[in-house]
């Protein structure tokens, strides 16, 4: 009775250390799921900024935001191939459209970390690593 019982017990062990083997094996294979966020400063003068950014396949409207000055409005999203978020700035009868999640943006922005600024003269975007504003795009008249 006790080489059944220390039989069963070995037999135990051996498929907890399979199951738990397999089980690690198996999550390390698990695809690393990577974020981009996109953040957008109100810097105009006394004046509203609206924000509204789709992304078109799949069709994604994360509807319109309406910052009054100072005011900052963020999102993220998964990142994948079909991801490719544009963005619609709009103050008064001034507008610009321009993308957001492109390779050549997140290289210009120093990462997954996109920070917009919108001014009276145009969008700005923020260079994470030298912590530097660049100018990007005037104001649609």
């Amino acid at each position: 009775m006790k080489m059944k019982r220390m039989g069963m017990a070995k037999f135990y062990c051996f498929a907890l250390v399979l199951v738990l083997a397999f089980g690690l094996s198996s999550s390390a294979r698990v695809p690393r799921v990577r974020k981009h966020y996109v953040k957008f400063i109100n810097n105009l003068n006394n004046k509203v900024l609206n924000v509204n950014c789709k992304n078109q396949k799949p069709y994604i409207d994360l509807n319109l935001h309406i910052l009054l000055p100072k005011e900052e409005y963020d999102f993220n999203y998964i990142v994948g191939r079909d991801m490719a978020f544009s963005c619609n700035l709009r103050h008064g009868f001034t507008s610009m459209d321009f993308p957001v999640s492109d390779r050549a943006i997140k290289r210009e922005c120093g990462g997954n970390h996109c920070i917009w600024k919108a001014q009276d003269d145009g969008v700005y975007l923020l260079n994470r690593k030298t912590n530097q504003y660049k100018f990007k795009y005037g104001w649609d008249k």
